[in-house]
């Protein structure tokens, strides 16, 4: 019988992620780097060597944004709930 681990995400399942993120973004990287190479604009240039940095901001902006989000979403069902009590009673 087989046993099946009902689990979301563990340390091996981000380990793997990180490494395959990591090969594809390497790969990426050159594949930009050639066609920055080629077009010979400084603008281009700079965005294919600074786009890891963006996609960690956006990351980070992420993280950051979400948790105040749900902590909003979280105060707007406390208030309804109490509005939803204090017209029970009257």
């Amino acid at each position: 019988m087989a046993r099946f681990n009902s689990y979301p995400f563990w340390t091996h399942d981000t380990v793997a992620a990180a490494v395959l993120a990591g090969v594809g973004a390497a790969s990426f990287q050159i594949k930009l780097d050639a066609l920055a190479s080629e077009l010979k604009i400084p603008a281009i240039t700079a965005c294919a060597h600074a786009w890891p940095m963006f996609l960690i901001f956006a990351g980070v902006l992420m993280l950051l944004v979400q948790p105040v989000a749900g902590a909003d979403g979280a105060q707007r069902r406390e208030d309804d709930e109490v509005g939803h009590q204090r017209r029970s009673r009257g």
